[in-house]
């Protein structure tokens, strides 16, 4: 008697132990960037983002950021597609050939802040994007942007088309490198990774940015003069993206989860992360004693003039090769920046 109760007590103390087990179970998601450590875009996964991700799945979900990226920046995609991790950020200027409705966000004088593009964009890409299926072989879990581009010079500040022109200027593709080209500059596409060593090298002449580079690269030691313009003289289209099996594998209720910190949410947390570090960015760029330089009017109308051209053949192109009006997604996009904007 006294074994057969020994026995249901191992029994049960293994089932309360199993079932702590099975209520204590999570999913760890492996997630991967390629900006340094201090970088606002991985302290945001890292950290943020990470806890947001197991508060709203219930311990669920876990985040494991990996110290080293398996891929470079331009091979985020692929690789994340081929599951090398499963949740990754990439900026689709890096990718040419690849994307063209996402160089909606991409245009010149959209938008001063992040979080406001940022907001503006993923919903434009729910209602009118998604539907060309431009990130076939992943799962698009957000659009995002960082702050506005500026042009910046090591040396003194570009002040109208003929200070650029003939000049070696960094782009990071996409819309910055046509933006470039139509402003009679020779673009150079590197990430922002390397411009220091471009810059320091001389083998660029200036470079398009946005002000979180301060602060993040070092930067700040060599540019002494940024031009800015309204909304920006390009912005860069961003996409947080997930590999498809490591999807398709969770369970219902962590898919419920990761919805409410990915889309609209995750687009607000990473504009406002970009906004904060660009305010510290120009904050040391300013302590640095660089200077900034508001673009004459003149300067801006022959931006406008010279990039007329190049958007509306990007809206051609891209109208032909995904069958969405990209003219339409523009204006509509436009429009809902100023919504975004006006709901603050």
């Amino acid at each position: 008697m006294i074994y057969r109760r020994a026995f249901v007590s191992i029994v049960a103390a293994a089932a309360l132990a199993s079932s702590a087990l099975v209520a204590n179970a999570q999913t760890v998601l492996t997630v991967s960037g390629w900006t340094p450590p201090k970088h606002h875009f991985t302290q945001l996964m890292q950290n943020e983002w990470a806890n947001m991700v197991e508060r709203e799945s219930g311990g669920l979900l876990k985040i494991r950021y990996l110290p080293r990226a398996p891929m470079g920046a331009a091979q985020t995609f692929d690789g994340v597609r081929d599951g090398l991790v499963d949740i990754s950020f990439i900026a689709h200027g890096y990718t040419a050939g690849r994307f063209a409705l996402t160089k909606v966000a991409e245009m010149p004088f959209l938008a001063d802040k992040s979080e406001t593009l940022s907001v503006a964009y993923q919903r434009i890409f729910e209602r009118r994007l998604v539907k060309a299926n431009e990130h076939a072989g992943v799962i698009p879990l957000a659009m995002f942007t960082p702050g506005p581009g500026h042009l910046m010079s090591p040396g003194e500040p570009f002040r109208d088309v003929a200070s650029v022109a003939g000049k070696k200027i960094r782009a990071p593709g996409g819309i910055a490198f046509q933006v470039a080209e139509a402003l009679g500059a020779t673009p150079l596409s590197r990430p922002a990774s390397e411009l220091y060593e471009l810059l320091n090298g001389r083998i660029v002449d200036g470079a398009f940015m946005p002000a979180d580079v301060f602060g993040g690269w070092r930067l700040e030691d060599l540019i002494k003069s940024v031009t800015t313009v309204p909304g920006g003289f390009y912005n860069a289209s961003f996409a947080l993206i997930m590999n498809p099996a490591k999807y398709g594998s969770l369970s219902d209720k962590e898919k419920a989860a990761l919805k409410k910190v990915t889309g609209e949410a995750f687009s607000r947390i990473a504009g406002r992360a970009s906004d904060d570090a660009d305010k510290r960015g120009w904050e040391l760029f300013d302590a640095k004693g660089g200077k900034r330089y508001p673009a004459p009017d003149a300067f801006i109308g022959q931006i406008r003039q010279r990039f007329a051209g190049t958007e509306e053949a990007w809206a051609k192109q891209a109208t032909s090769q995904t069958g969405v009006d990209a003219t339409a997604a523009l204006a509509e996009l436009r429009a809902e920046i100023e919504q975004v904007k006006a709901a603050k």
